[in-house]
């Protein structure tokens, strides 16, 4: 066993509504690192990208059960015990824009009661499943500033998500999962300051989620989300690979913090033609020589 270890002795790779390969599983596997979990795109809950706010908010219990139990049946999803993470981003009104709306506040609870009653539904679907050990999670709670920053836009990002919260659209998951991606790279500044803006990211992304509860005030766990890759269009770095030695660091802080159930390391691809052809292409890695370039960190007991 190489190991990478973490306090929760708990890290998981997840695709985009599939599995990992068998090869890449027991790659894996030799870090530590299980396939147990998956993320589901919004074309399942009627969440996708280009779903109107009118469709977005007037799509029933009925249609969504019946939408998400057909793609989970064509995608063979889940597996027992599964971190299952909704991924729910309809173009301007996904849940890092709800804050956005606090002047409007019968629109914003309008979407908030649209996302609570996908999660509402996609609880009871997976409860018929009848797979042992599943956890429900939702992504983009939170995104944290790319550098950390305490700005007017994140913490109006902030009293969306806290406002949420408060009209329960947490009440039904297991976890929520601040987004940790690293947003720069070294074209977009110097190594201290690169170190500085993700370690304050990263801190900024855990801390502040903590701050999230359900109604009825309990903490919610965390499942942070890495990946191998800077995504951020104002990056000069967009879609280039990390340094395997920031992701170590990352790893590190989030061992160091509290509430922290499980660690996601997310990808879209699994090899580098994946990469390579996709739609929008990222640098070509091979997973696991990055993974074996990030390196062992010591957690005693983790190995």
């Amino acid at each position: 066993m190489i190991g990478v270890s973490t306090a929760t002795c708990d890290i998981r790779f997840s695709l985009q509504n599939r599995y990992a390969e068998t090869s890449l599983v027991n790659e894996l596997a030799q870090f530590g690192i299980s396939n147990r979990a998956v993320t589901i795109s919004g074309r399942a809950t009627r969440s996708e990208k280009e779903i109107g706010r009118t469709d977005f908010i007037g799509a029933n219990a009925v249609e969504i059960r019946s939408k998400l139990t057909g793609f989970l049946e064509e995608h063979e999803l889940p597996r027992d015990n599964d971190l299952v993470i909704l991924d729910m981003e309809p173009k301007e009104i996904a849940p890092r824009h709800l804050g956005e709306f606090e002047n409007d506040k019968k629109l914003q609870r309008a979407l908030i009661a649209a996302y609570r009653r996908r999660i509402r539904v996609a609880r009871q679907v997976l409860r018929q499943t009848k797979r042992p050990g599943l956890k429900l999670g939702l992504y983009q709670v939170i995104v944290p500033d790319g550098k950390g920053r305490s700005s007017a836009e994140f913490e109006q990002r902030m009293r969306g998500y806290l406002e949420a919260g408060e009209q329960g659209m947490y009440d039904q998951l297991d976890f929520i999962c601040p987004v940790l991606y690293q947003r720069f790279g070294s074209d977009d500044a110097r190594p201290e300051t690169l170190r500085k803006w993700t370690d304050a990211a990263s801190r900024q992304g855990i801390e502040r989620s903590l701050t999230l509860t359900r109604r009825n005030g309990t903490r919610i766990p965390l499942v942070p989300l890495l990946s191998f890759w800077v995504f951020s269009g104002k990056s000069h770095n967009d879609r280039d690979a990390v340094q395997p030695k920031s992701l170590a660091r990352q790893l590190r802080i989030v061992q160091d913090a509290v509430g922290i159930e499980a660690i996601v390391v997310w990808s879209a691809w699994q090899t580098v033609d994946e990469m390579r052809t996709a739609k929008e292409p990222v640098e070509q890695i091979v997973i696991a020589k990055f993974l074996l370039s990030v390196g062992s960190l010591p957690w005693p007991g983790c190995t």
